[in-house]
């Protein structure tokens, strides 16, 4: 039975752990990236102690009122120089950590990227079925891409910003205990706004990336159908919900955007006050000899830094609650149950025409969403995952043997169930009850990619990739020779129309073969099936919409490929039931009649009424 397929929300938490992960990949580069970051910190953090020491030595010689000696400004040269050596190694370590840093995130967005198209890979039809083009764009896109920014924190700012947070209040502390506690007095309130801030920011966020997702469906939705949108004369229309999600999107946007602004600032004021606390006290003990001009200035040089990180902080939170809601997204695609799992067997190698057998199958599609997008409620997707919501059965105790060798077509009114049961064949889907068995084993026990090389597909709309003629019929036989290619495109009454194509099988055709006729990419469709030498054909009304002249060429072609295999069509003209041994007649999900055209006829039952009402022969002329 199918696994429920019910989208679960992934908190932040582990989402962004998800997403952080894929840097273990590379733990050698991550290590080198820490190690040269952390080392420019020292270089940082040791900066205010020479400029420190200077200035206390120069005030011990304006004290002293005596004039200056060679040893003064030996010192002072000496003070500076080192400053200058340190302030030039920080630069050439920056130099060598900007690339290095880049290059592991990238990498690790490249390894996020391939999980993603992997994981989307691997879900079943059901769930691609209940799941937006357009958002799995967005994920698979844009979400990936906003992540960028959130590996570059992980690698340099985190670390940055902790690593200098606790080494710069340690400095303080080791300096003056009092004046390290008014700088956690002012560090430690800012740092909890901002994160009471950011936790209610997150969910701003999702939002907006939702939004951008609604928007981008819509793009991708009149991409792909703006022949209908132009044959409909709704250009204006279509342009109108474009701009209402675009609105939508902007001022959802906005209001994130601007929640953020209006509070940042807000915390950088509780740390400013900071500065003048330490200098109203700080200063009061200088003017009192219990500390030196040299010990406050680094103190102050410290705050300042430390304002700078808080600043970063800001920076790191609104990045971090951007990349959070990105990272969900894209998590809910990684994490998303797999609910078709390959089986252990592989079916035995044989050249022999495959058996199938139905066994008291019933069937329902699922209908619910595969992925949380915003609307959705976690508790309705759980409720529309149980059986009695997924609608009317498609199929319900359907039982059929086809031998080997044997040619049966499928016959009954639109909504029947002919295609579903196709469906179930090559197991892109699994039944609710019953077993389908190929050569005697339920196919749940194979290994699916195994099922799916011994069995030639072709569909009522035929899918061809924006590549060369050749590549479309050796998709499935990568490995094939020209030879071969050619060979089957002949058997397949390709090979005339291919060869007059500008440059033959290495012409590269329109996107989803737009460029060529439906005759034609029929026919290209049966070549692609031949190659896979299939045990079982599988043909889904492949000749329904195509002129007569075009439909005696593709029947010639498939009684080629029919030959030594065991075949079972959708049919919807006579000329089709014809070739069949048996014909099924399904109607509203159950089988109701079997047997030849002339048993069935014979018995004057639905079939012969479907028979004289929609399975004609067309009208040559």
């Amino acid at each position: 039975m199918t696994a429920p397929i019910s989208p679960k929300p992934v908190s932040v938490a582990r989402a962004l752990g998800l997403v952080t992960s894929f840097l273990g990949h590379r733990m050698g580069w991550v290590a080198l990236s820490i190690g040269l970051l952390v080392f420019n910190i020292g270089i940082e953090l040791s900066l205010p102690q020479f400029l420190g020491n200077a200035i206390t030595h120069l005030n011990t010689i304006t004290h002293l009122d005596q004039n200056s000696s060679p040893a003064d400004y030996h010192y002072l040269v000496i003070s500076v120089l080192i400053f200058l050596g340190l302030v030039l190694t920080r630069m050439i370590v920056g130099l060598l950590l900007g690339p290095l840093r880049n290059v592991t995130a990238q990498r690790t967005l490249g390894d996020i990227r391939a999980a993603v198209y992997d994981a989307l890979q691997r879900q079943s039809f059901s769930w691609h079925d209940n799941a937006r083009t357009g958002e799995l764009i967005s994920r698979a896109s844009t979400d990936i891409f906003r992540l960028q920014e959130f590996i570059f924190v992980c690698l340099l700012f985190s670390v940055d910003v902790s690593a200098g947070l606790l080494g710069t209040t340690l400095f303080i502390f080791s300096i003056d205990p009092t004046l390290g506690q008014l700088t956690l007095l002012a560090m430690v309130p800012t740092v909890l706004a901002l994160g009471y801030f950011a936790v209610r920011l997150q969910p701003r966020w999702r939002r907006v990336h939702d939004r951008h997702s609604a928007m981008s469906t819509v793009i991708q939705e009149n991409i792909a159908g703006v022949r209908v949108v132009k044959a409909f004369a709704r250009e204006m229309a279509e342009v109108a919900k474009f701009r209402s999600q675009k609105d939508a999107y902007l001022a959802e946007l906005t209001t994130t955007v601007n929640y953020w602004a209006a509070r940042v600032p807000f915390a950088q004021f509780i740390f400013g006050l900071g500065v003048p606390m330490v200098l109203w006290v700080g200063g009061g003990k200088v003017i009192r000899h219990e500390m030196g001009l040299g010990q406050l200035s680094k103190v102050i040089f410290y705050l300042l830094a430390l304002g700078n990180r808080i600043g970063v902080i800001g920076q790191i939170t609104s990045i971090i609650q951007n990349a959070g809601s990105s990272a969900q997204r894209v998590a809910e695609i990684l994490l998303a149950p797999v609910s078709l799992q390959p089986g252990p067997r592989e079916l035995p190698p044989s050249t022999a025409p495959a058996s199938v057998r139905f066994e008291q199958v019933t069937f329902g599609y699922q209908q619910k969403p595969s992925l949380m997008v915003e609307g959705d409620k976690p508790d309705e997707s759980i409720r529309a995952s149980r059986p009695e919501a997924t609608g009317r059965l498609a199929l319900e105790n359907v039982s059929f043997c086809v031998a080997p060798g044997e040619t049966v077509a499928l016959v009954g009114p639109t909504g029947g169930g002919k295609s579903t049961l196709l469906s179930l064949i090559p197991r892109f889907y699994d039944p609710q009850a019953g077993r389908i068995a190929v050569d005697g084993i339920d196919i749940r026990e194979l290994d699916y990619r195994s099922l799916r090389q011994s069995i030639g597909l072709v569909f009522q709309e035929t899918f061809l990739f924006s590549a060369t003629v050749g590549e479309n019929i050796g998709f499935g036989r990568p490995e094939a020779t020209r030879l071969e290619i050619e060979e089957v495109a002949r058997v397949a009454r390709a090979h005339g129309f291919i060869s007059e194509l500008p440059k033959g099988y290495d012409t590269v055709i329109g996107e989803r073969g737009i460029s060529l006729s439906g005759g034609q990419r029929q026919r290209i469709a049966i070549a692609r099936a031949l190659l896979q030498q299939p045990r079982l054909l599988l043909l889904d009304d492949s000749t329904s919409a195509i002129d007569p002249g075009t439909e005696r060429e593709i029947r010639e072609a498939m009684a080629e490929l029919r030959r030594g295999r065991t075949t079972v069509l959708v049919a919807q003209r006579l000329s089709t039931v014809r070739i069949a041994d048996r014909i099924l007649v399904l109607q509203e999900g159950r089988l109701v009649e079997q047997g030849s055209h002339a048993e069935l006829m014979a018995r004057k039952g639905g079939y012969a009424t479907l028979f004289h009402s929609q399975l004609v022969e067309p009208v040559i002329g």
